[in-house]
């Protein structure tokens, strides 16, 4: 039951994200509403052909569309559970991510 919840849930994001209704959603995934219906109710679970056209309409990876801890675009998250980190961890951690973010160049684009 909970991976229903989380795959309804996550289609749910995705077009939230994209800014489609569920109509939409159907037509550019090129299935029936009917069936976006009962997947976004959890219902049913999407068959692997069903995620694949749900992922590529919503541009997501199918992985984070089945509820796996990643971004949309399919990255790992990174969790850290900085108070497990003395205070002197702390202070490497961050000074090295300010390094990390220092040493990027900007594209002029404000990409790095």
């Amino acid at each position: 039951m909970c991976v229903i919840y989380k795959i309804k849930d996550r289609i749910n994001e995705g077009m939230t994200m994209r800014g489609l209704t569920a109509a939409e959603l159907a037509v550019k995934a090129g299935m029936n509403k009917s069936s976006l219906s009962r997947y976004l109710s959890g219902e049913t679970i999407p068959r692997s052909l069903a995620i694949g056209k749900l992922a590529a309409a919503l541009d997501v990876s199918p992985a984070w569309l089945l509820g796996y801890d990643l971004t949309p675009e399919g990255n790992p998250i990174i969790h850290v559970d900085l108070d497990k980190l003395n205070e002197g961890n702390k202070a490497r951690l961050f000074a090295y991510y300010q390094a990390l973010l220092d040493s990027q160049e900007d594209d002029g684009n404000g990409n790095t």
